[in-house]
C-alpha cells in the first residue's frame, strides 16, 4: 500500500513524555515546598492516566483534567490545606511546556519521511503544552499540521477528531492514511474504526491484551521506513 499521510501521536510516539512528566512534577513539587520522590510521580501517573483515560470515553474534558489530577494527588498525600490547587497545576504545566525532549529517532525518522509524505501530529494534549514544545523541538520544518481535540473539540479515539485532521490536511482517501501512536485506547482504536490502517509503537514489548487488531507493530520508530 502507498501511504501519503502519516499522523503521529506526540506524548509518548515523537516526545519522550515521562521524561518531562517527571521533570515538571519535580519541579513543581520544589517550588511548593513539597517532597518529591519516586512513590509520588507513580501515584501521580496512575491519577492522571484514569483521567485521560475517562477524557477517551467522553466522560470529562482536558480543562477540568489541568487541576483536578492534583486536586486528587495532594488531598491524597494531606498537603491540600498548603497549596492552592490551581496554582500548583500552572506552575507544573509551566514547567511541562519546556519540555521538549524527544523520543530517540523521532527527529532522523520526520526528516527522513518529510520528503515523501504529509505528516501531521495528532494530539489530545493540553494546548499550549503542546504548542510551546512543539515549537521548541526541532519537528517543525517536518510537520505539516499540529492538531489539538482541545482545539477541536474533539479527542481520539473520536471519528470526529481523524474527520477534522483529514479535511484541514486536504486529504480524501482514507486507505492512503496511516496513525502511529503509542496508546491502544486512543490511536489505534480510533483509527481503525475510523478505517486508517494503524502502527502501534510499542517499545516496551507490552502485550496487547484488548483484542484490538493493528496493521502494524515497531519496537523503534526507525523501523517505519520498512513499511513505508
Amino acid at each position: 500500500m502507498k501511504y501519503e499521510l502519516i499522523l503521529f501521536d506526540a506524548d509518548g510516539t515523537l516526545f519522550d513524555y515521562d521524561k518531562a512528566e517527571r521533570y515538571a512534577l519535580e519541579q513543581t513539587c520544589r517550588q511548593h515546598g513539597l517532597g518529591y520522590d519516586q512513590p509520588l510521580l507513580e501515584r501521580y501517573r496512575a491519577i492522571n492516566s484514569s483521567l485521560w483515560r475517562q477524557l477517551e470515553e467522553g466522560m470529562i474534558i482536558s480543562s477540568k483534567i489541568r487541576v483536578e489530577r492534583f486536586r486528587r494527588l495532594l488531598s491524597e498525600i494531606g498537603s491540600d490545606a498548603e497549596c492552592d490547587w490551581e496554582q500548583f497545576a500552572q506552575h507544573y504545566l509551566s514547567h511541562l511546556a519546556g519540555g521538549a525532549w524527544l523520543i530517540d529517532g523521532a527527529e532522523e525518522i520526520c526528516r527522513y519521511l518529510a520528503p515523501y509524505y504529509k505528516l501531521a501530529i495528532l494530539t489530545n494534549g493540553i494546548k499550549e503544552v503542546q504548542i510551546s514544545r512543539f515549537q521548541a523541538s526541532p519537528l517543525t520544518p517536518y510537520i505539516n499540521k499540529l492538531i489539538i481535540s482541545e482545539e477541536v473539540g474533539y479527542s481520539k479515539p473520536r471519528p470526529e477528531i481523524f474527520e477534522y485532521a483529514m479535511k484541514t490536511l486536504g486529504q480524501e482517501c482514507r486507505s492512503t492514511t496511516m496513525i502511529v501512536g503509542d496508546s491502544l485506547t486512543s490511536d489505534m482504536r480510533g483509527g481503525k474504526d475510523f478505517g486508517i490502517a494503524t502502527c502501534w509503537y510499542n517499545p516496551h514489548g507490552i502485550e496487547n491484551g484488548t483484542g484490538l487488531e493493528v496493521d502494524y507493530e515497531i519496537r523503534r520508530l526507525d523501523q517505519l521506513k520498512d513499511i513505508l
